[in-house]
């Protein structure tokens, strides 16, 4: 296949588009964002021709773009004070991320107390989104204004996992549903018997659901559309509790979560990242400055089975000491992933594998002309054929066509 020969400015916010071949290398094409000071944080394709595209924007506020593989169609939404007082926060809002639950596409946002934003129907259309009420918490209680890192619903029961802390309600989100705290086992603990329950089964995790890095992380925590699995870093940089580096898992819909330990990790240098393909084949990871040993990357294909699940460390290429990966997506067929982030002060990084996440290989040359000195936070792959990369300065990367 002849490659396209396209020149890109990294400073203009440009949206890059890749051609793959059987290697994993891809050749690009290039589109011009609406915005050049947006971070990529995350995509999501309901055809390889209608994709969202989410951003944040550092002191300003981020967006929602619509693409169909070709350009961009429409901003959808910009995370302005209108956006932002129906969230209920102040100023502007930043996106971090996309997750589909049964019909419904959720942008997670980095600060809301209230609502989350939502699109049912065509999510390339302006139309199709809204604010949806979360609802309330009981005594008077709020949400908070933390970071949304996903939900999910089973059998008419709903959790959502915000930053520090994790809810859930047997009604449907909106205005007059009713959530309680679930599970955040740091002080104020819940539930408030926690130190009881961790005496009787030490196994319990204590890592609070929350770490802490500049920029916000795209994949801080996972939850299941379907409840099957919820997972978080533990023994994480900037992460309270006292459980070493690993995860803590949930396979009852966040009513217990249960630490597993990785072995080869320094405490304080736990994973930043998680993410799972399935219910039983997750992945976690980390790099983080001045930490030598922490850019490492674990695999699961039995998460299903919670505190007794086995994770095995992947074969890395040699690096450099300052490596940070930032985000890492797979495939449906479960075969092919990509995992992307930085090196030094903002050096891109990519690497791929073709083993189900066991090794991976350096692929960084395939898009160093495109971003060179781009910090890349979010990957998500539609197929092994369409697979999207997002970083700073308006980078966005794509194979197929």
């Amino acid at each position: 296949m002849k490659k396209p020969l396209l020149i890109a400015a990294l400073g203009t916010g440009l949206l890059v588009f890749a051609v793959a071949h059987s290697q994993n290398a891809p050749g690009f094409r290039v589109v011009k964002l609406p915005a050049s000071d947006d971070r990529v944080t995350g995509m999501y394709c309901s055809s390889a021709k209608a994709c969202v595209i989410a951003t944040s924007v550092f002191g300003g506020a981020g967006h929602l773009y619509a693409t169909d593989g070709q350009k961009i169609t429409s901003t959808l939404l910009t995370g302005e004070s209108q956006l932002a007082e129906a969230l209920g926060t102040l100023g502007t809002i930043n996106f971090t991320g996309l997750s589909k639950v049964g019909n419904r596409l959720i942008a997670h946002v980095d600060s809301a107390g209230a609502a989350f934003i939502s699109a049912t129907g065509d999510i390339t259309k302006a139309s199709s989104w809204s604010a949806v009420k979360i609802g309330t918490l009981g005594a008077g209680a709020t949400f908070g204004l933390n970071q949304q890192m996903g939900i999910g619903t089973k059998d008419d029961r709903w959790v959502q996992f915000n930053s520090r802390q994790i809810y859930d309600s047997s009604d449907a989100p909106g205005a007059g549903a009713l959530w309680s705290p679930l599970w955040s086992p740091v002080s104020p603990s819940v539930p408030s018997n926690f130190e009881a329950l961790k005496r009787a089964d030490p196994k319990l995790c204590d890592s609070d659901p929350s770490v802490s890095i500049s920029p916000h992380l795209t994949q801080p925590g996972y939850v299941a559309p379907d409840l099957t699995v919820i997972l978080y870093p533990s023994g994480a940089r900037n992460q309270r509790g006292t459980d070493s580096p690993g995860v803590c898992i949930s396979t009852d819909g966040g009513k217990r979560f249960y630490h597993v330990e990785f072995k080869g990790l320094e405490n304080s240098v736990g994973p930043l990242g998680v993410t799972c393909l399935n219910a039983n084949k997750c992945f976690a990871y980390g790099g983080l400055d001045f930490a030598a040993d922490s850019a490492a990357v674990y695999s699961s294909g039995d998460a299903q089975k919670g505190v007794n699940s086995t994770w095995t460390k992947a074969k890395l290429p040699n690096l450099r000491e300052d490596t940070k990966f930032r985000s890492l997506s797979f495939a449906p067929d479960g075969v092919s992933g990509w995992l992307v982030g930085w090196s030094g002060t903002g050096d891109a990084l990519m690497l791929v594998s073709t083993d189900g996440g066991l090794s991976w290989k350096d692929a960084t040359s395939t898009i160093r002309a495109f971003a060179p000195n781009a910090r890349l936070h979010a990957v998500y792959a539609l197929d092994a054929t369409h697979v999207w990369i997002g970083g700073e300065g308006g980078v966005l990367l794509t194979s197929g066509n």
